[in-house]
């Protein structure tokens, strides 16, 4: 039976986003704030909800999910939203998977700088990525499917309680 694992961090806003998630799939899950790798298996996924970074060489066979606060490769390091705030005029988030001391990239999203965005704006708009984005690559990772951009943007419940048509968000509220 495959363990999931949800790492806690300062990022409640998209915690509860993928603890959403888990509730309306009724995923089981656990939280923690230290994991200890050597308790998992291949089948086990360990989700970080922050910027972190991982090692490659960490000794797990469980799949990790972590956030880059960058399109990677560009940037890989602690800093990257400083580097590219500095020299780029187009950023974004990486979600990735490590695994058997693998790295492969699930998704990115870009996010432009503009002219008048300042640090601060830019930081609130990875985060704002960051909680569209990861909640939906998660739940394709659990389903065992490739991550689809359509995912992203298909609207919620908008029906009257009956039907919601092809563009179903999985809220409940419909016949669906």
């Amino acid at each position: 039976m495959r363990k999931i694992i949800l790492v806690n961090s300062e990022n409640t806003e998209l915690l509860e986003e993928i603890k959403n998630v888990f509730k309306q799939k009724n995923i089981e899950y656990s939280e923690s704030d230290n994991v200890d790798f050597s308790d998992y298996t291949e089948e086990d996924l360990i989700i970080y909800t922050t910027f972190e970074k991982i090692e490659l060489q960490t000794k797990t066979k469980a799949k990790i999910l972590k956030l880059h606060p960058s399109l990677l490769p560009a940037f890989n390091c602690k800093n990257a939203i400083e580097e590219a705030y500095k020299t780029v005029k187009v950023t974004g988030v990486t979600v990735s998977g490590i695994q058997n001391e693998k790295e492969e990239i699930l998704a990115q999203y870009p996010v432009l700088i503009g002219l008048t965005t300042n640090y601060c704006d830019l930081v609130s708009e990875l985060k704002a990525i960051c909680k569209k984005l990861y909640p939906v690559v998660i739940d394709a990772v659990i389903s065992d499917r490739v991550f689809d951009f359509g995912d992203l943007f298909k609207s919620g419940c908008s029906s009257n309680g009956s039907s919601c048509g092809s563009s179903c968000g999985g809220c409940g509220k419909c016949s669906n």
